[in-house]
């Protein structure tokens, strides 16, 4: 009896136990991994043989008729589309795309060619031309934004493969860039220069005058209120939330920023902060 008693309360509790592990399951497996890594999955480079060598022509073109609402949805964030590109400028990590998209439709509706120089950005108005620079060896390149995203926190900008290539950043996956827009969506007006050809301390000290640092912008107040309290603790230069009405949002800048130093310290006070994506602004608006 005393066998048999045994017997049966391992099975209960084997039993309590298989219960247990089907109700926590995910926890025991951990956490789910965010929507952008199932949809990026599986993709890679393509072919260096037929990577394009010849520079993007540099175009006003009117906006695709497919690509710009003033608002759209993915994996449950909303972005909002900038009416205009002029002056556009923008520091922060580039990441790129490849053969898992080759031959789909982008966003404005043309077909993605890895092996061409394009890209994809989530508030820029398509098509757009860009200048992007690599900040940590001055290379820069002339691509055509005309896809949407990427949509992770920390990126920017996402290059097509031959645009990577171009850029030396196909085996670190990402880095840190600076972009600028060359074009704007008036056929009529002149092509727009680009400010730099590269980030230099040069270009760091002719606008100091009106350096900020944009660390976010959002819809909602609370959320920028969040931002702009998790970076005044580690400042020690001003920090505020512009309102920009055109777009309704709220953006966080840092600054001014009054000197190349000045810059540095701020940039590195920022990864102290668990901060890695900021934009540079000329001006506060």
């Amino acid at each position: 009896m005393i066998d048999r008693f045994q017997f049966s309360s391992k099975l209960q509790l084997n039993g309590v136990c298989l219960l247990a592990f089907l109700i926590t399951g995910c926890s025991v497996l951990g956490p789910v991994p965010p929507p952008w890594k199932a949809a990026v999955a599986g993709d890679g480079p393509g072919d260096p043989e037929l990577l394009r060598s010849s520079a993007v022509v540099v175009e006003n073109l009117p906006k695709s008729r497919r690509g710009n609402p003033p608002v759209y949805s993915v994996f449950g964030q909303a972005y909002r589309v900038m009416d205009s590109a002029n002056n556009f400028r923008e520091w922060g990590v580039a990441s790129w795309y490849g053969k898992k998209f080759h031959g789909r439709e982008t966003s404005s509706g043309e077909i993605y060619d890895m092996h061409a120089l394009t890209a994809a950005h989530k508030h820029l108005p398509l098509p757009t031309f860009v200048r992007v620079t690599r900040v940590d060896n001055g290379r820069s390149i002339v691509v055509k934004v005309n896809d949407r995203g990427p949509f992770v926190d920390d990126r920017i900008i996402d290059l097509s493969y031959a645009a990577a290539a171009q850029l030396d950043m196909l085996g670190m996956g990402k880095a840190d860039v600076f972009i600028e827009a060359l074009s704007s969506h008036d056929v009529n007006e002149p092509i727009q220069q680009a400010a730099v050809q590269t980030v230099t301390d040069d270009w760091i000290e002719a606008t100091s005058t009106d350096l900020f640092i944009q660390v976010g912008a959002f819809l909602e107040v609370p959320n920028a209120q969040r931002m702009l309290e998790k970076v005044r603790d580690v400042m020690n230069v001003p920090v505020a939330i512009a309102h920009d009405p055109n777009r309704a949002l709220h953006r966080v800048h840092i600054g001014p920023l009054s000197d190349e130093q000045l810059v540095v310290d701020t940039i590195n006070s920022l990864g102290l902060a668990g901060i890695d994506s900021y934009t540079m602004v000329s001006a506060n608006p």
